[in-house]
Order: C-alpha cells, then sequence, then structure tokens
C-alpha cells in the first residue's frame, strides 16, 4: 500500500463525489462540473505460490459485479505482486513471472509485457516487487537490489537504473515539486541490514540511505513531503514460527518514532480541510502477525491531528474477516477496504482458496452490498478513477 498519492493528492483538490448504490445519501443537483469519482476497486491477488494462479479482480461500484480477470498462463502467471494505475492503464509488478505488465483499465487486456531480467539484465531484473509513478515515469524494486524505470507513454524500459539496498520492497515519491524524492524502503529479508535509500529525481543524485536500529524489516513505506510513515514487519522468532514487533514508524529530520505498536499492513487515506485541500493521510492498519492465534485487531492514525484510534469492524454478519491480507482506503470516498483469506476445513487460513473483501466506513461500519469474492492469495487493493462531466 501504496504506494501513487503524491500524484493522486493534486487530483483530488477540489474533485466532487459521485454517489452510487453503495451509499444511500442523497446529492444535490449542481450545475454541469468536471468531476473526479472513484468507480471500482481491483484486488492484485499473489496465487498459491508456484502455481502459476495469479490474478486480477475488479469490484464495479455501479453494477456491483465482480470480475475475475488475468488468471493464470496468458494473464498475469505467477505471484503478480503490486500495481500501479496511470490513467487508464495498469502497471502491475509480476514477481514470479520478472514481467512488468501493462494492462487497458477499461477491458482488463494486456497491452505489453515487458521482462525485467532481460532489459535490466539477469540478476538486477529479479523480482520485481513493488511499483509507483510519477510524471511520465514508472519506477518498480527488484530484489535483485534495483530500481527500474519504465516511460509510461512509450512503454520502454530506460537504460538508467538505480542500485539501491537489500531486497527492496515498497517505495514512494516525495519531497516536492522543486525536489522530487524517490524513497525506497530495503527489507534485507528482514536480517538486520534495512535500510531507506533516498534518490533525488530531478538530478539522479542518491544521498546516503537512512538507517535507525528501530527499522528492521521496512515493507511499505509513504512520504509526505520529507516525512515517511513505514510499515516494518519486525522479526521472527529462530524457527520462523511466528513474527514479532511488527509497527508503523514515522520518520523526521533523523527521528524514528513509533505510531502503531502492532501492525502487519497498511492502508493510506487522504484527510481533507475544508472538504478540498489535503492535509495529511489517514494511516489504517491491521494486526495479524505470522503465527499468531489472536484476533486481528485494526487502527488508524490522523497524520494531521496526530490522533490515535482502534477501529472495530461492525454489521458484516456472514461476512467477516478472517485472516486480513490487503487493506486499502478509497481516495475520495474515504471507505475502507479489507481483503481476506478465507478459513479452510481445519480452522486455519487457507493459501489455496480464493479469498474476499469487504468495505467499511471510517468508523468501521460494514457498508451493504460492499462483499465481493477476490482471486487466491489478495495481496495488494488499488482503486480505478474517472473523470467525467456530470449535470448533477
Amino acid at each position: 500500500m501504496k504506494k501513487y498519492l503524491f500524484s493522486l493528492m493534486m487530483m483530488a483538490m477540489g474533485s466532487a463525489l459521485v454517489t452510487s448504490c453503495l451509499s444511500d445519501d442523497d446529492s444535490d443537483k449542481k450545475d454541469p462540473q468536471k468531476v473526479t469519482y472513484t468507480s471500482g476497486v481491483f484486488v492484485i491477488n499473489n496465487g498459491s505460490w508456484g502455481q502459476n494462479n495469479g490474478s486480477l479482480s475488479y469490484f464495479d461500484y455501479e453494477s456491483l459485479q465482480t470480475q475475475q480477470l488475468l488468471q493464470g498462463a496468458g494473464g498475469l502467471g505467477d505471484t503478480p505482486n503490486d500495481a500501479y494505475v496511470k490513467g487508464d492503464t495498469i502497471f502491475v509488478a509480476g514477481a514470479g513471472e520478472n514481467t512488468i505488465f501493462v494492462v487497458n483499465r477499461k477491458d482488463f487486456s494486456i497491452i505489453k509485457t515487458i521482462s525485467t531480467t532481460e532489459t535490466m539484465g539477469e540478476a538486477e531484473g529479479y523480482w520485481p516487487n513493488h511499483i509507483t509513478g510519477y510524471g511520465s515515469n514508472i519506477y518498480f524494486t527488484t530484489y535483485g537490489g534495483y530500481v527500474g524505470i519504465l516511460d509510461a507513454k512509450t512503454l520502454n524500459m530506460s537504460q538508467l537504473k538505480y542500485q539501491v539496498g537489500s531486497a527492496p520492497a515498497g517505495l514512494t515519491v516525495g519531497g516536492d515539486e522543486a525536489d522530487p524524492i524517490l524513497f525506497v524502503a530495503n527489507s534485507d529479508y528482514g536480517y538486520g541490514n534495512a535500510s531507506i535509500s533516498k534518490i533525488h529525481l530531478n538530478n539522479g543524485i542518491v544521498d546516503d540511505p537512512i538507517t535507525d536500529e528501530q527499522i528492521q524489516n521496512p515493507q511499505e513505506i509513504v512520504a509526505y513531503g520529507n516525512t515517511l510513515y513505514i510499515l516494518d514487519w519486525g522479526h521472527y522468532t529462530e524457527d520462523y514460527s511466528q513474527q514479532l514487533d511488527a509497527g508503523l514508524y514515522c520518520y523526521y529530520n533523523g527521528t524514528v518514532t513509533k505510531l502503531i505498536e502492532d501492525a502487519t499492513g497498511l492502508g493510506v487515506g487522504l484527510v481533507y480541510l475544508n472538504g478540498s485541500v489535503v492535509v495529511g493521510y489517514n494511516l489504517v492498519t491491521f494486526n495479524a502477525p505470522y503465527g499468531s492465534t489472536s484476533e486481528p485487531t485494526y487502527t488508524m492514525f490522523n497524520t494531521y491531528t496526530g490522533t490515535k484510534s482502534n477501529l472495530v469492524l461492525s454489521g458484516d454478519q456472514g461476512y467477516e474477516i478472517f485472516s486480513p491480507a490487503a487493506i486499502a482506503v478509497d481516495p475520495l470516498r474515504g471507505h475502507i477496504i479489507i481483503a481476506s483469506r478465507q478459513k479452510d476445513e481445519y480452522g486455519y487460513a487457507s493459501y489455496t482458496l480464493p479469498g474476499y473483501a469487504n468495505m467499511y466506513t471510517t468508523q468501521g461500519e460494514y457498508i451493504k452490498n460492499s462483499h465481493f469474492e477476490t482471486g487466491i492469495e489478495p495481496h495488494m487493493v488499488g482503486f480505478a478513477l474517472t473523470t467525467t462531466v456530470t449535470n448533477q
């Protein structure tokens, strides 16, 4: 998660919202105007490890219908891991296929497949992991320890690539328009040499990496200017049977502060002032550490007010979230989408059955008609934004 907020903030400022079957509120009649609204939500599904059954699920807000798309061979193949939406195009990081898939958002056809190992090198392009965009470029991390660059207009891979730290995961663009900075979370697989790379996109200068003993295994990162919010997966017991010390951290001016004690998933929403000006983020987390038998918990942190609150899910009887696998916040509506694994016949989370997703208000109330099925092992939730002219 995560990953596209810098450009989205500009789009969201002053945008009007439209309602759909998911909302019971009526809108006042208005003069014709250009509006941006969320038309649907999609989920990138890893599939079962090594089974070549990754996929994309799309839930349409208006029709309330779900499509299961791009499944397996001829689709997204093995372990698609992340996606970034730019206009009518979805860029998917296909980790297991060492491929960037370029997908038409309107009909979900694959426009182009780009081999990262062929264009970047066998080692350098291995396992494209997380993806984001800024300007006309798409940026993605690889487990080869690099950030690759794809031109979103020509769909050609740049010869330029940035070497970063070990096992880079999430990445985000921060700084400002005069000096946009690409921040990269280098996880080092949780082995103890984690860092945050800092790349100035205007001139290509790479600063010394950010390190701190509290940052052990950073997986997702989001920037607000030069303030970073980092989801860290902590570490594991010696036998790898249990995950410990995962949490959400803030980095600012050399200081790291733990904002949420227990967190293994992160969704990022926008905080508006007077309904139009973006002034911060609403960070929504779940905590479901590997090996734990405790019920998942949910916490929100408002970066503008500095307040933290618990989120208790309600009204989802028959659709309860069993094993949260991904979480996201609709950038315009503020609704929270949580994707979950199913419970198998033995009472454990299934990694071989299709998952499902629910939508909730910021108060944790289930939104009627928002339950939909996903593919196997839902991993990332994103949104389709549409701009049009309306007479309402």
